[in-house]
């Protein structure tokens, strides 16, 4: 049986996710007991006993400029005993039909396979590097009087932390895949890294950029870096280079098409490629309508092969005011761009270029919907920082 874990349930449910993953305490335990109860947490029963669980938390995610909806998946977990029976597959059917009477639009997971997540309709959308920067290779910007005030969770200056979070939600709208975060999702963030400090940096009195970091011995951690333009980008990075006299590195994570380091004064340092978020389009007529398309020159037609969210298959007709009608299959026009939610999903975020769409169609396409579809997909890259 599928169902909503009920409260009473939720002492059983952290026995289940602590079995399976690092066991939690103290404020990593409250963090989990509030998403428990304040997110889509569904539990599998064989027999009465809670055999697997999964949740969807309630976030928001920016995609060229629009706000959707957004259900952040994680703590998917099943007891050894109760595995290849099935369980996660109805588990995650059954959290696909409750986020979308939530109306959470898109989902976002981090994978522990990606074949596995693929198979239920989640594709990759953002390429990330983790670096490594040694003491000798640290940024030189030059000599600043940088206005820069410095603060952590537990010693803030409270007006100045709200700014913060106000300018990370005002820079969240104008970046696809970034998250704006509610008061809840901060409370979680000092719950799970009550160690991070803030650097904000400052011109004429404006929050223009800040970092919020962690020193873990000689390590100097980025944990979010948000800049407004660049010179509050390197501002920024002098500010982490003066740390040079108590760390010997920056470690850090940064999208590889925003080319960390073009700038630097040595950029040969230790770049690692990883891809360690998912994304699903869990209601793709909504998803369409929201859209901001870059330029709609004549009528689109899409169909869609969904195969776990089945209201998803079909053939919609995206009109160049921006309007989405779906049509019967019989009326669908012999020229059309025809996807699977995988490959549709990733394509909408801006990680596949025409030609990559093209390789993955599952009908040919005409020279004239290629260059239709060119120009109505806007250029961007995704970006993610959070963690489930």
């Amino acid at each position: 049986m599928i169902k909503i874990i009920p409260k009473e349930d939720f002492e059983i449910a952290h026995r289940l996710r602590d079995y399976c993953f690092t066991p939690y305490s103290g404020e990593r335990r409250k963090d989990f007991s509030y998403w428990l109860e304040n997110s889509i947490t569904l539990g599998a029963y064989e027999e009465g006993s809670l055999a697997g669980l999964i949740m969807s938390l309630p976030l928001n995610m920016t995609i060229n400029t629009v706000s959707y909806k957004m259900g952040g998946v994680g703590f998917v977990s099943t007891y050894p005993e109760y595995r290849n029976r099935g369980i996660m597959k109805q588990l995650i059917m059954e959290l696909l039909v409750k986020m979308r009477e939530k109306g959470e639009i898109v989902s976002v997971l981090a994978p522990y396979s990606v074949s596995f997540y693929r198979y239920f309709g989640w594709e990759l959308f953002v390429d990330r590097i983790n670096y490594t920067i040694p003491t000798a290779q640290f940024p030189n910007f030059g000599k600043e009087m940088d206005d820069v005030h410095r603060f952590s969770f537990e010693y803030n200056d409270k007006k100045e932390f709200q700014a913060v979070q106000v300018f990370h939600n005002k820079e969240a709208l104008k970046r696809t895949g970034m998250v704006q975060r509610e008061a809840a999702w901060w409370n979680r963030i000092e719950r799970r890294e009550a160690d991070s400090f803030f650097g904000v940096y400052h011109k004429e009195s404006e929050i223009k950029g800040y970092v919020r970091y962690s020193l873990k011995g000689l390590t100097f951690m980025v944990n979010d870096f948000v800049a407004s333009n660049v010179q509050a980008e390197q501002a920024l990075w002098r500010f982490i280079s003066s740390h040079s006299a108590s760390v010997n590195e920056i470690k850090g994570s940064a999208i590889v098409n925003d080319y960390l380091g073009f700038d630097f004064n040595d950029p040969q340092f230790k770049k690692e490629l990883v891809q360690h978020e998912m994304i699903r389009i869990v209601d793709v007529k909504p998803f369409l309508e929201k859209y901001q398309w870059a330029e709609l020159t004549a009528p689109l037609h899409l169909k869609i092969a969904d195969k776990f969210a089945p209201w998803n298959a079909g053939v919609y007709r995206i009109e160049t005011d921006g309007t989405v009608k779906e049509i019967m299959e019989e009326n669908q026009p012999n020229d059309l761009l025809h996807l699977d939610i995988t490959t549709f999903s990733s394509a909408m975020l801006g990680y596949l270029n025409i030609s990559m769409i093209e390789r993955y169609a599952l009908s040919d396409l005409s020279d004239k919907i290629k260059l239709e579809w060119e120009k109505a997909l806007p250029q961007m890259s995704a970006l993610f920082y959070e963690h489930f």
